[in-house]
């Protein structure tokens, strides 16, 4: 079955030629923020992880990082999440907006378990390239075969139940309104801030200052130095952090989000673990070198947004205070 339709989705890709009506008509449907590959999956954990990433590789893609996120407190269960990055389609990214582009570019499947076993799920690029793109349609069939592909290599190394069920924050649109009228809302452009721009350093002494920085453990949050892609055609370093407590009270206020097939598990929201690392960006701009990231409050609601109004408002601290451990890292490295 899966062979069928990736021929005819191949087939539509061929016929609608890169349509811009085509993609308009794709993008306005509804996607949640990630989607299940295979659930019930056969094999553990560090298995599957392991043929998800030869998989990937022999598929044209580059491993960047295996990160292993925290549970919440008394939770048995576990989670791997595979952080990858497909030049072919990072470039493509980075050439429709350099300044955004950086936030959308990789991939990460979350291999977690829970009570109905062990499952395979993907950060659903058709949601989050709509939101880093501002809603630029002409970019959907491409992205569309990107996450066609991305399962496919899945599928070929993991066996279990196919799925397509997404779930997550479901956007018909990649913008993002304000929460109570008025809480981290807009065109993810107008997200992304400079967290310092510095002139008279080349880019690579920034990288090498920012790395030095995000390799010391946070005080709060446990931020940690999780990958560093180098993006060298766009004069551009990725960076990756997370850590613990920063993911599991994410996984604890999230919970089940809107997901009903969720309610009652002991820590549902595993299922979200996709969510982290944060991103943070280094670029060569004319004034200087910039070191970038997107507004916490606003990435929160980008990944974890089906927690809920009450959830958010519960926590309204919580990302600013990530986003000041994360720059307080930045200023120590001198940079």
């Amino acid at each position: 079955m899966k062979y069928l339709q990736i021929t005819l989705s191949l087939c539509l890709f061929l016929l609608t030629g890169w349509n811009v009506s085509s993609a308009s008509a794709q993008s306005a449907q509804d996607q949640g923020v990630y989607e299940y590959v295979v659930r019930a999956a056969d094999g553990s954990i560090d298995s599957i992880t392991n043929a998800v990433q030869d998989a990937l590789l022999g598929a044209g893609w580059e491993i960047v990082a295996n990160v292993a996120p925290g549970a919440p407190a008394s939770c048995s269960y576990a989670a791997s999440v595979v952080i990858a990055h497909r030049p072919a389609y990072g470039n493509v990214v980075m050439r429709a907006n350099n300044a955004t582009g950086p936030f959308g570019v990789l991939d990460r499947i979350n291999i977690f378990e829970d009570e109905d076993g062990v499952h395979v799920s993907i950060v659903n690029q058709r949601n989050i390239i709509r939101t880093v793109l501002m809603n630029d349609t002409g970019y959907a069939d491409f992205v569309e075969q990107h996450v066609t592909g991305l399962r496919t290599a899945i599928l070929d190394a993991v066996t279990g139940s196919e799925s397509v069920r997404q779930y997550g924050q479901v956007r018909s649109k990649g913008y993002i309104g304000r929460t109570m009228g008025v809480m981290a809302g807009g065109r993810f452009d107008g997200k992304v801030k400079d967290v310092a721009l510095i002139p008279g350093r080349s880019l690579n002494e920034v990288a090498n200052l920012v790395e030095q920085g995000l390799r010391r453990p946070g005080e709060k949050w446990g931020t940690g130095l999780s990958f560093r892609v180098d993006l060298a055609q766009y004069q551009t370093v990725l960076f990756g952090t997370t850590g613990t407590p920063l993911d599991s009270k994410s996984f604890e206020i999230v919970g089940a989000g809107e997901d009903s097939e969720r309610d009652g598990f002991a820590c549902p929201g595993l299922a979200h673990a996709g969510a982290y690392p944060i991103e943070l960006v280094v670029t060569a701009t004319d004034d200087g070198v910039a070191i970038r990231m997107v507004d916490a409050m606003y990435r929160m609601k980008m990944y974890f947004e089906d927690a809920g109004k009450i959830a958010f408002m519960k926590n309204m601290t919580m990302p600013g205070s990530i986003a000041g451990e994360l720059e307080n890292k930045c200023e120590m490295a001198g940079a």
